[in-house]
Parts: C-alpha cells; structure tokens; sequence
C-alpha cells in the first residue's frame, strides 16, 4: 500500500468541513507586474521527499479564520495531521485574509500555481482546492477543473515569485462566491486555504522542486503567449510583409 492509499484510508471527517460549490479553470501562463508576489500572498509550499514522484498538502483556514491548520489532502478534504510535503515556514504555507492579498472581488480572485522542478522539468497538476472561511464560520470551496481532468504542464521554466499557472472561478462560479463575500459582510471576512496534489500523471512527475501556491489579484497578471501562439503570431507577421512587398513590386 503506497503513501496516497494509506491516506485515503484515513478518517475523512475534517474539521472544518469544505462543501464543493465551485471550479477553478486554467487560464493561462502568466506574469505577474512589479516586483512579483514575494513571500506576502504565498499560501501553500509543497515539496516531494526522498524517492516519492508526487507531492501533496493542504492548509485551511479553522476557527473563523483566526487560526489554520495544514494536513493531507485526501480527494478533496483537508485532513489535519502530519503530511512532510507541506514546508510550514510561515512565508511558506499559511492562510490569508483574501482582502489583505489585493484581492476585492470574486471576478478577480485569482491563483498562481509557481513550479520550480529542476531544470524546469515538466510536471502535472492533478488536484487544486481553494478553502474559504468567514468571521462566521461558513464556508465556501472551489475545487479543480482541468480537462482529462488533470493539468499537465510540459515546462516549469516560468520564472519565479512573478510567474506561472493561472487559475481562476469561472465567471458562474465567481457569482456564486460573491454572493458568499456579501454574506460575509466584505472580502476582508473571508480567509483561503489551499490544497493541491502534484507529480501524479506519469511523465509529469514531481521530482523534488518546490511548488509554491500564491493568491493574488488577476489584475496584476499578463498573459504569456505559449510558443505555438508565437510561432503563428510570427508565420503572421512573415506572411504579410510579403504580401507588402509583392504589392509594392507591381
């Protein structure tokens, strides 16, 4: 029995308990303006040990958001307990006040998923859950929606602290979680956690780089064009230069 089954074969009453209301689509590679997010937005750290090739944790926020708790991820439920991938350094792996983090409506809540696998070697992400509390108590949960339904990402050579994966509440989604923020009472009451599981796809192994999640405003982010987008941007430009220049011979 390998270490995810052990885990799922652990009690899967969590406290507190994140009902699935909502997904969190990719929206693209991006960078970030400025100086970057730095330490101040990270919520969760992971890092595979030893031989393992995937990687696992989570962080949620408990006590109407005045406390967190850091565990296993088993589906999509935080279980607390010991988990090693998780690093709990604070400018690691805690939760945030969503306000605090620029954030100011749900339309621009936004994740960035920063992989720093040696050489830049590929990697999957195959689960991502965001854990919101208010001053209340009740909560709000979005989990992943990747097609296959996992991300596979042929490259982590996207920088780091200032660029990455994007994902975001579709615009369905986004409402439902405003409304949740009205409820309590404004985004400076509700709090985020983080689970996310790595490295599982084969091919797409986590092989012992750091991946780091950060909450930010998605204003702050421009989109990287992939380099096929590149390559028919440029196929574009090359073709119309010529038309120009088969004009002008006539």
């Amino acid at each position: 029995m390998n270490r995810f089954t052990r885990i799922a074969a652990l009690t899967l009453v969590a406290t507190p308990f994140f009902a699935a209301r909502a997904d969190l689509v990719f929206g693209g590679i991006v960078t970030v303006g400025g100086t970057g997010l730095g330490t101040v937005n990270t919520v969760l750290t992971i890092q595979s040990q030893a031989n393992n090739t995937s990687e696992q944790g989570c962080v949620t926020p408990t006590s109407n958001g005045s406390s967190f708790a850091t565990g296993n991820l088993v589906v999509n439920a935080c279980v607390p307990g010991a988990n090693p991938d998780v690093l709990t350094g604070a400018s690691q792996t805690q939760t945030r006040n969503v306000g605090a983090t620029g954030v100011t409506t749900a339309q621009n809540f936004a994740i960035l998923f920063n992989a720093s696998e040696p050489a830049g070697n590929s990697i999957s992400l195959n689960n991502l859950v965001a854990y919101f509390m208010n001053s209340s108590g009740a909560t709000f949960q979005a989990n992943l929606n990747c097609p296959a339904p996992t991300c596979n990402f042929a490259s982590t050579q996207t920088g780091t602290g200032n660029s990455g994966f994007l994902f975001q509440l579709n615009a369905a989604e986004a409402t439902s979680f405003a409304t949740f923020i009205a409820s309590s009472g404004g985004i400076n009451n509700v709090w985020v956690g983080l689970g996310a599981l790595a490295g599982a796809t084969p091919g797409f192994e986590a092989t012992g780089g750091l991946e780091t999640f950060f909450v930010f405003n998605s204003g702050q982010a421009t989109v990287i064009p992939e380099p096929s987008s590149i390559v028919l941007v440029a196929t574009g430009m090359i073709g119309l230069v010529a038309g120009v220049r088969r004009r002008r011979a006539r």
